[in-house]
């Protein structure tokens, strides 16, 4: 697909983005496009440029070259706010979450995203609101009602681990359910591309092959999903990714599907720091 094709086309895309700091190239002239219902999966040994590529992809930082568009919309120069109203959620390598609010509290949170996608002029008014939240116009109730039955609809996708715990406070949550709290609230925001920054660290093999099995879970309930996971755990993006995209030092190594990807001698070095001579090596190593 030509640039000019790419540009307009669907999906989010990065086209020669960089990002150099002082003469460090963190990410230099990588190039992918993520399409409606596409999983694709973003790996690289430490220190590859991943994280900051995230950064760059939700407007947190600015690119030092290249463009990145969503939906045939240059959002590079947009703030991160912005990009969010437009349908790009993330979550954080580092669990974020709200200690003073509720589990259910937060997830009603992260509706916003959708509320505010949908109003007019994409933002609402807040004197208006506050006026219809105490009138409790028909207007109000009914935002009310759809964003409480996106809240619930996220929270009982993770079954018992969250919507058994709705009314706890936040800060009570074990470290894997702040996680899935995290993604929750992400998803409540019903974005149509989802960034996903090592949604599986520090949990044990259970924990992630649950993890695993919502996100197979969500390709087949939300099709036209598009979601971009950063992960080392190679098990989970063997499962779950169309499409594979290697990053060493800052630049792509290497692309395409993930099972001749990850057999890729380059991108076993990357990793190893030496080219897999015997086949039964596993390849939990690369992680």
């Amino acid at each position: 697909m030509t640039a000019a094709k790419t540009a307009s086309a669907p999906g989010l895309a990065a086209r020669g983005v960089s990002r150099h700091y002082a003469g460090v190239r963190a990410v230099h002239e990588v190039s992918f496009h993520l399409q409606p219902g596409q999983t694709l999966a973003l790996i690289g040994p430490n220190g590859a440029g991943k994280s900051t590529l995230i950064q760059l992809l939700s407007g947190v930082t600015r690119p030092s070259a290249g463009t990145i568009s969503l939906d045939g919309r240059r959002i590079d120069h947009l703030p991160p706010e912005r990009i969010c109203r437009l349908g790009l959620g993330r979550s954080f390598q580092t669990s974020r979450v709200f200690p003073a609010l509720t589990v259910w509290e937060s997830v009603l949170l992260g509706t916003q995203a959708s509320a505010l996608r949908t109003a007019r002029a994409g933002l609402l008014d807040p004197l208006s609101e506050a006026v219809g939240a105490m009138l409790r116009t028909r207007g109000w109730r009914r935002r009310d009602q759809a964003q409480r039955e996106r809240a619930e609809h996220a929270l009982r996708l993770f079954g018992d681990r969250l919507w058994q715990r709705r009314d706890a406070p936040a800060y009570s949550l074990s470290y894997a359910n702040r996680r899935r709290l995290e993604l929750a609230r992400v998803l409540a925001g019903e974005p149509r591309y989802v960034l996903l920054d090592e949604p599986a660290a520090g949990m044990n093999p259970t924990e992630t092959g649950e993890l695993t099995e919502l996100l197979l879970t969500l390709r087949r309930t939300h099709p036209a999903l598009g979601l971009l996971v950063v992960e080392h755990k190679l098990s989970l993006v063997r499962q779950v990714a169309d499409h594979l995209v290697v990053l060493n030092q800052g630049q792509v190594l290497a692309a395409g599907a993930p099972a001749q990807t990850l057999d890729d001698p380059a991108v076993i070095e990357a990793y190893l720091g030496r080219v897999r001579t015997r086949p039964a090596e596993s390849d939990a190593h690369l992680g």
